[in-house]
């Protein structure tokens, strides 16, 4: 950098910490949401705009303002730039800690691609003084030529076709900052006596006029459709793409004007280079300015506009000053501390050290092999479909790194432990594809890949060797000597033999162990892995196995199944504890049994029923549904016991909802590396209780493949004697769909439910989960009679989608009207429970850290038919309830005696609030658990049980965790033996 200087109030490094705090201010003003505060098209909202606008122009400033700077003999900034690299990679460790805390909104980037700009940056500050050694051999003429050729190229392409096609990018990447940076190149080389201040200020306050006007037209967009007419869209409050023509004109004048007020050649600190770079860093983490100055946002939020872009400006003044101070201090450590006084970004030496790993052809090969043998393994799962396969190259390759990285780590321990390269590596392979060929084996018999679960099977080498025909064992057995033998023979040949030495052989073990060993925590919110997983959108779909090694890979499908912990053990729990509490409860269960005349389950007929995606959109916060399309659910709601229920999940999670209502244990109370018990643990519990064990006879009916969630396993677990469900259970008698819906109908459903109650006349239980209302919610039907307003949804397409929804729900009322006709006909005791398991995830505008009680309430009732005694009977709690409280409230409308655990089960009912995951947290579903949150009856928070409910509440963590984790004590205890 050039080391001249001249005695003037104002300097280039001046104004370039001006830049850096009003860029700075820029991301404070998008972070904090001071946009969308501001009322629509007024005073505050056009003096925002105007500054955010400016901000952005602001960063186009400092590419040239460096190429003004530097010199080809100019010094890289070595340390800055490393500091700087280490900043952000602990930044981007940490931020997403409390990052799911902060709600994302539109406008919380003031620059489109944050990360690729810091990059550039990065990049100029380390080639730049390589590129003026290139540029500087040509004439300032052909320069200027050039420069100008290129850029009506680029307003042309713009303009014209609307495309990019000089490889810009909208401001994001190095050729945009390259550009910019030998345009300062030139401002500084080109004679600009002939050009007077005022013509240039006249030019640039023209160009300012019209890069406001180009900003708000191409970010103020507007949608028109013959249906909806035109209509405003958010598109203003998202960042803006710097990479404008008449921002780069607005640049480049105001800094000729600037360099002839100056009159000095520009010189920049390296206190400068580092406070920008660090500026870009804050722009990629808004939710990091959030969480660091919310009690600024929080002022800001309660002044006028002005008020508050003063106190932003000062703020940001504040802090680009301050970490100048600090870092020019810290140089003078620096200095003396070795690691860093000699540290330089060597680029001479780079083609040795390129050469030396592209000679690595050892690497390569076991990189090569397990990528290639990684996408062949995930291809044969798409049953070798060349768009699938070529989709997961493409869209898939951080998650095939992953699984190559887990071979790697398996090469690494057995090269660790046998330190000969061949032998480790076709060892590796092997075992890989025996891995492989057992899968697929497994999936072509239960439809899904190898877990975690299986491995206790290994146990039972011979029983799974008879399964196995004796030609393919024969088989690999040769094949493996094969390998073996060439094993030998290439280690012996390879000329480039690698022997490790004691210390490199122990920190390979340790990274393995390290690396494989941190997929323990993969399901544990906020480890290092899992938030790696979530940032590489490993999606472990534990209700569908298949589905999640298909996308995810065979290895990393596994390894996303390690981290399963059931549930905690509650304090006190052992044989003896739960011998008391089966005693307790049995009590419990006598003085309940006094006041109930029923005992005989044969010639009773209980129905429960989901019905998918079902919850009125009338309670939807800040959404006007226009005409009542459930007229029937809202009157049966009105005369029988009847409220909302408390639903883990939104927009999905069913099978969690169906567990809780056929076993009464709480999801709530499992650990977070559980999510999905139907697939995690139904299948692999030695007992697995339900209220179905009451029934001599229980029939499942799905209007759908019964694959997800592992139903058919859990099914059998849980004693059904019918699953009628399509592809290949019992045969489903009615198949109808509605117009242009994809899904079996309600109508249908209710039909096959009626089948099978007149099929089998004595007492049975049926459990109905309908298919009609299942995502996505398509312009399916003809008609729609309903249409919604509001703030609930961002754009026409989610207000459409509502409304095709709110078509289908009320062809659900008019079916659910005539099952619940047929049902009062009969002369016999029925007790039907209906309810929604969770609202459709269409409500976009709703924020859930606001509204996740209403988006987690759905609708339910309990009604029983006219021939029933217990008709007209009440029920203690009704407004709401939660589904593990199903089963207690239908034993309690039949007036059913109960045994110790259903005894239990009433006590949760009747003496706890609601339970259900922390609604606000998240509207994730089958990921992690959350934590639990308490609902009372009136639909308020919960924040402390009594001394009472503390009691319970423990006793039922005890059973829960006894039966679905510990020994299963309380089994052999008696806890669900019925009262005759």
């Amino acid at each position: 950098m050039s080391s001249l200087r001249q005695k003037t109030s104002l300097t280039w490094s001046k104004v370039f910490s001006v830049l850096s705090i009003v860029i700075l201010s820029g991301v404070f003003v998008t972070s904090f949401h001071l946009l969308s505060d501001q009322t629509y098209m007024n005073t505050g909202f056009w003096g925002v705009w105007l500054f955010k606008t400016v901000t952005v122009i602001a960063t186009l400033f400092i590419p040239i303002l460096i190429g003004m700077d530097y010199k080809k003999s100019s010094k890289v900034p070595n340390r800055s730039i490393l500091f700087l690299l280490i900043l952000d990679l602990l930044i981007q460790l940490t931020t997403p800690i409390f990052s799911n805390q902060i709600l994302s909104r539109p406008e919380m980037y003031l620059l489109r691609s944050s990360t690729g700009i810091f990059l550039s940056y990065i990049g100029i500050l380390l080639i730049g003084p390589f590129i003026i050694g290139i540029i500087q051999k040509h004439s300032i003429q052909k320069i200027r030529r050039i420069l100008i050729i290129i850029f009506i190229i680029f307003i042309a392409a713009n303009m014209i076709l609307g495309q990019d096609i000089m490889g810009f990018s909208h401001g994001q990447n190095l050729i945009w900052y390259l550009y910019l940076f030998v345009i300062g190149y030139w401002i500084r080389n080109e004679d600009w006596s002939n050009f007077s201040k005022l013509k240039l200020s006249l030019f640039w306050l023209l160009s300012l006029i019209g890069s406001f006007i180009s900003s708000w037209l191409t970010t103020n967009k507007v949608n028109y459709d013959p249906h909806h007419g035109m209509t405003l869209t958010s598109h203003y409050l998202g960042s803006i793409i710097s990479s404008q023509p008449l921002f780069l004109i607005t640049a480049v004048l105001s800094l000729i004007i600037l360099n002839k007020i100056l009159k000095q050649t520009v010189y920049l600190k390296v206190s400068n280079l580092f406070t920008f770079g660090l500026v870009l860093i804050l722009a990629n983490n808004p939710k990091l300015m959030i969480f660091s100055f919310s009690w600024m946002q929080d002022f800001i939020s309660k002044v006028p506009a002005f008020l508050g872009l003063l106190a932003i400006i000062i703020l940001a003044a504040v802090i680009v000053l301050l970490v100048q101070f600090i870092y020019a201090k810290l140089i003078i450590f620096n200095n003396g501390f070795k690691p860093f006084k000699n540290f330089s970004f060597d680029l001479t030496h780079a083609n040795k050290y390129l050469k030396r790993i592209a000679t690595a052809w050892h690497f390569w090969l076991l990189l090569g092999l397990s990528w290639l043998t990684t996408v062949i393994s995930m291809s044969k799962l798409w049953n070798w479909d060349i768009n699938m396969t070529q989709w997961i190259i493409i869209h898939r390759e951080p998650i095939i790194f992953i699984n190559v990285i887990i071979l790697i780590a398996i090469f690494g321990i057995f090269w660790s432990i046998l330190n000969r390269y061949w032998y480790s590596l076709i060892i590796t392979m092997t075992a890989y594809t025996i891995w492989l060929i057992t899968t697929f084996i497994k999936i072509d018999f239960r439809a899904e890949p190898i877990l975690p679960s299986d491995m206790s099977m290994v146990t039972s080498i011979s029983e799974l060797l008879n399964m196995v025909s004796p030609k393919l064992i024969i088989g690999a057995i040769i094949g493996i000597i094969i390998l073996a033998i060439l094993a030998v023979i290439i280690q012996h040949k390879d000329k480039n033999k690698i022997h490790l030495g004691f210390r490199m052989r122990g920190l390979i073990l340790v990274l393995a162990l390290l690396s494989l060993g941190s997929f323990f925590t993969a399901n544990h919110p906020k480890t290092p892995i899992a938030l790696l997983l979530e940032d590489i959108e490993d999606k472990p779909y534990f209700y569908a196995q298949l589905r999640g090694a298909k996308l995810n890979g065979t290895l990393l499908q596994f390894a996303n199944n390690l981290d399963v912990t059931i549930m905690q053990k509650p304090d006190g729990y052992s044989k003896e504890k739960m011998a008391q509490l089966s005693k307790k409860y049995q009590n419990v269960a006598n003085n309940i049994n006094k006041t109930r005349n029923n005992s005989d389950m044969s010639k009773q007929t209980v129905i429960f029923n989901l019905s998918e995606s079902f919850s009125d959109p009338a309670r939807v916060p800040n959404l006007t549904l226009h005409g009542n399309p459930i007229p029937f659910i809202r009157q049966m709601k009105q005369r029988t016991p009847a409220g909302e229920m408390l639903t883990s999940g939104y927009g999905g999670g069913t099978a969690n909802i169906e567990y809780q209502t056929l076993t009464g244990l709480a999801i709530n109370n499992f650990s977070p590396t559980l999510p999905t018990p139907y697939s995690q643990l139904v299948p692999y519990q030695k007992v697995a209780p339900a209220f179905t064990d009451l029934f001599d006879y229980k029939t499942g009916i799905h209007p759908f493949s019964a694959n997800l969630y592992s139903r058919k396993q859990v099914y059998k677990k849980f004693g059904f004697n019918k699953f009628y469900h399509l592809v290949d259970g019992d045969k489903l008698t009615y198949t109808d769909k509605i117009e242009k819906s994809p899904y079996i109908s309600d109508e249908s459903a209710y039909k096959q439910t009626l089948k099978v109650m007149q099929d089998h006349q004595g007492g049975q239980f049926i459990n109905l989960v309908t298919m009609q209302n299942h995502m996505p919610f398509d312009d399916y039907y003809k008609n729609n009679d309903y249409s919604v307003s509001g703030t609930a949804y961002t754009n026409n397409s989610h207000k459409q989608q509502i409304e095709n929804y709110t078509q289908g729900i009320h062809y659900t009322d008019v079916a659910l009207k005539q099952f619940i006709e047929e049902i009062d006909k009969m002369d016999r005791p029925v007790t039907f429970i209906w309810y929604g398991d969770h609202l459709p995830g269409l409500y976009n505008g709703d924020s859930m850290q606001k509204y996740g009680l209403q988006l987690h309430e759905t609708d339910y009732f309990v009604y029983s038919n006219k021939y029933s005694r217990q008709q007209n009977s009440s029920l203690p709690k009704t407004k709401i309830v939660s589904p593990n409280n199903f089963a207690a409230m239908a034993l309690y409308k039949m007036n059913m005696k109960v045994s110790p655990y259903y005894a239990l089960q009433t006590k949760v009912y009747t003496d706890l609030p609601a339970m259900t995951l922390d609604s606000f947290n998240s509207a994730k579903n089958n990921t992690v658990n959350s934590s639990s949150e308490y609902v009372d009856n009136n639909g308020k928070l919960v924040t402390n049980l009594n001394k009472h409910q503390k009691e319970i509440m423990h006793d039922y963590q005890l059973i829960q965790y006894d039966i679905t984790a510990g020994k299963q004590y309380s089994l052999k205890n008696g806890l669900m033996q019925t009262p005759k």
